[in-house]
């Protein structure tokens, strides 16, 4: 597909008219009677041009009682098409084709029916040539009608540019244009779509070095159009003109941005969002201007926004986000991170602007910040967390490092501890992440027993208890991904010896395993000299910690066997009954 093609497909095109669903009343019969045909044509006319489609239908039908050419007819079926009726204006053209009928109306309705049908493919979202198919048809006839009769089908330029423009015939369209911001010279949409044209005819024209003074005609014809459309806009009372308003801007942004005026551009973009947040691409105008403009034209279009719909809305939080996003870019980490919390404040789907939060407070070396607005994060939506970190996955893995050496060892391993639950989430199938939050959680386990182990409530008891099972659970997944590594081995049977008391029996033939390991390992003459100290550690550790487990389940065995001994002689040797109560006195 042509480039430009693709650009102007993918901007909106103008809905298609919806039919009120309810009734409205129609002249009375008295007015009706004291016009003519062509004079309810006329009215009919005005209203169409004003929106008032059902007014328009009836204006037509009225007139059509009093003359039932095609001459009024036509006018009939223009009114479906403005109510949306568009297969059965094509229908009822198709009829009136096959009894014989041809001239300027057929070619007008075509044309008219073509443009809308076009028109509505896009909004449905229908791509392909069935699209470029209708708009082709509705140049060709409406280029016929106009050229037939351009005082009767005035209506028509406007469309005519449009579908011209969509099929990339920038000389009809441009000519279309012209006449119908002449016919209409306070019609926004005209002065639009002539912005839309030329600038269509600036950017096929720029390149060719032998029309630069065309092409910057039509550059010049365009910033006109775009300006005159924008102000026309600015001024109506129409529900929809505020939006327009903010298109037109958005435009001028991208002739601006075209002809690499960076700071006009900026200028232009910022009027837009102020208008309307919505109008704007972000990234893509982000793409096209400096960070340093991007950063202003973001800063301007806030303030713009504030002054105009005050500070307590939320139309202005994707606004909010972008701002945050350009001031961390250019590395103002105190502005992002006040761009960031009012974006999430004003709409909290914005859940990743607390990863940047976190970010800029890390730069800013408040890493007590940075680990809450990863928690803050982390507890509204663990996957967004982890997608947020991935995205620069290895960056982040270093942060998160550095944040972890801050905190260790300096009672704070609840925050080394979620910090390596992040990287082990972040890359699952690393047994080092998952071992070093088992290591922190145990660490902050057995720091609770060794303080006021005497004023522990139940609840506190509860709290360590569930460090320890965390802990162990993590140990097991490093041991999963790495089944012979010696110090995992022991890792995870002294959570199940020391701190759980269960499965013993699992634990020995870890502590077995883990020393057997350890001793292969360090029988390497080539073995790292980092690994080889470390296999040292979990050989010396495994060693005792069996023995200290061998002497627990041997003192358990003979309490077992003590309690059994002492259960079979009580029950071989019973205790002989008491004796019997004296008998009492006889009576004397």
């Amino acid at each position: 597909m042509n480039p430009i093609f693709a650009l102007v497909l993918s901007l909106p095109a103008p809905g298609l008219p919806a039919v009120s669903p309810a009734p409205i009343a129609r002249p009375t019969p008295v007015a009706v009677v004291m016009q003519s045909a062509d004079e309810l044509v006329a009215a009919g006319r005005a209203h169409l041009a004003a929106g008032r489609n059902v007014e328009a239908l009836a204006s037509f039908e009225a007139a059509e009682k009093l003359d039932g050419s095609l001459k009024i007819h036509q006018w009939v079926l223009r009114a479906w098409i403005a109510q949306g009726r568009v297969n059965d204006t094509l229908g009822a053209v198709d009829a009136l084709v096959k009894g014989g009928a041809n001239g300027p109306p057929i070619d007008y309705l075509y044309g008219m029916a073509f443009s809308q049908k076009a028109k509505g493919y896009i909004v449905e979202g229908v791509n392909g040539g069935i699209v470029g198919m209708a708009f082709g048809d509705a140049v060709d006839f409406l280029k016929k009608a106009t050229a037939a009769d351009p005082k009767l089908y005035t209506d028509a330029f406007l469309p005519l540019a449009e579908s011209a423009w969509y099929a990339q015939d920038f000389d009809t369209a441009r000519a279309a244009a012209d006449k119908a911001t002449g016919i209409a010279p306070d019609d926004g949409e005209a002065w639009r779509m002539l912005g839309r044209v030329a600038f269509s005819q600036y950017k096929a024209l720029r390149e060719d070095e032998t029309r630069a003074q065309d092409a910057e005609s039509a550059w010049t014809a365009a910033n006109n159009a775009f300006g005159k459309a924008k102000a026309i806009f600015a001024a109506s009372t129409d529900a929809g003109a505020v939006a327009k308003s903010a298109e037109a801007s958005m435009e001028l942004g991208w002739l601006h941005a075209w002809k690499q005026q960076g700071d006009e551009a900026a200028k232009a973009f910022a009027e837009a969002i102020a208008v309307d947040p919505t109008a704007v691409d972000f990234g893509a105008m982000r793409n096209n201007l400096s960070p340093e403009q991007y950063a202003t034209a973001l800063e301007d279009a806030s303030k713009q926004y504030e002054a105009r719909y005050g500070k307590n809305t939320t139309g202005d939080a994707a606004l909010l986000w972008w701002l945050g996003f350009a001031e961390y870019t250019a590395k103002r980490y105190g502005e992002a991170e006040a761009a960031f919390t009012r974006a999430v404040a004003k709409e909290p789907s914005f859940v990743n602007s607390w990863y940047y939060v976190a970010l800029a407070r890390y730069f800013r070396q408040d890493y007590d910040g940075a680990i809450a607005g990863l928690r803050t994060q982390f507890g509204i939506s663990a996957d967004d967390t982890i997608a947020s970190l991935r995205a620069n996955q290895d960056e982040n893995l270093r942060i998160l490092d550095y944040m972890i050496g801050m905190k260790a060892g300096r009672a704070a391993n609840l925050d080394a501890a979620f910090l390596s639950e992040l990287q082990a989430r972040m890359v699952p199938d690393n047994d080092r992440y998952w071992n070093n939050l088992g290591l922190f959680l145990r660490d902050e386990g057995e720091g609770r027993e060794r303080r006021g182990k005497k004023q522990r409530t139940p609840e506190e008891q509860k709290q360590i208890q569930d460090l320890y099972e965390r802990s162990y659970a993590a140990y097991t997944k490093s041991l999963e991904l790495s089944p012979n590594d010696p110090n995992y081995l022991n890792d995870a049977a002294l959570m199940l010896h020391y701190h759980l008391d269960r499965d013993l029996d699992q634990a020995r033939a870890w502590y077995l395993k883990s020393t057997e390991m350890a001793e292969a390992e360090l029988a390497k003459p080539t073995l790292d000299k980092e690994v080889r100290g470390l296999r040292e550690i979990a050989l010396r550790d495994s060693k005792n910690n069996l023995r200290d487990l061998d002497k627990i389940l041997d003192d358990r065995r003979k309490a077992k066997e003590a309690a059994e001994a002492a259960e079979k002689a009580k029950r071989e040797n019973p205790p002989a009954p008491p004796p019997l109560p004296p008998e009492p006195p006889k009576p004397q």
